[in-house]
Parts: C-alpha cells; structure tokens; sequence
C-alpha cells in the first residue's frame, strides 16, 4: 500500500474516508472531515504573511492535539488490543520509543 508503516493522520483517514471512484472522498461524518483537515493544516507549511511564527508540526503531534493523548491500555485509531508499548514498538523507530515514555511520563503527571 504505501511501502512503509501509515502514521495515524493516514490511519484516522483510512478508518473514516472512502476515496469514490469520481475522485470524491465520502467521510462517515462532518467531525471526521473537520478534524482530518485541521490535522493537515497543522502539518503543512503556511503559505500565509505568517509563515516565519508557523512551524509545521509532525503528524504524531497534529494528531494528538487534534485527538487527544493516549491513555494506558488504548492507544487512538490504532485498533483494538493496542497499548502504548504494542504501538510504539510497531512501529519500531527510536524517535517513536522515545514519544513512548515523554507521553507514559505525561500520562502519570
């Protein structure tokens, strides 16, 4: 499919939008759509007089703000029997084993 492992922005998508064969995308509801474009404007570099004080976010963070922290035991459009250690390992980058314990430190504050 995309030759590497999807990030979650790309997970959420595929969960909640069907790509019609006219080119349309059909979404399971208006908060999906809306939710999925803010998580993309966050990550897109700004075009606006703004653009210096913009910093495109990575897709994890976007989609964190937008979604919410992970809490033990369930991780976001990650399905079902995932938790944090599951996920991250996955995914296997050390950037990624490091987010992992940032948001275990943040979830026990």
């Amino acid at each position: 499919m995309l030759g590497r492992n999807p990030h979650r922005l790309e997970l959420f998508k595929m969960g909640r939008c069907k790509d019609l064969p006219d080119g349309n995308e059909s979404w399971v509801d208006e908060e999906s759509r809306r939710r999925y474009e803010t998580m993309t404007q966050l990550i897109s570099p700004s075009s606006d007089v703004d653009a210096e004080s913009h910093t495109p976010m990575t897709p994890e963070d976007a989609f964190i703000l937008v979604i919410g922290k992970d809490r033990p035991g369930h991780v976001h459009c990650a399905g079902s029997g995932e938790t944090l250690s599951t996920w991250y390992k996955s995914i296997g980058t050390s950037s990624s084993l490091e987010r992992e314990r940032i948001i275990q430190e943040q979830l026990k504050a």
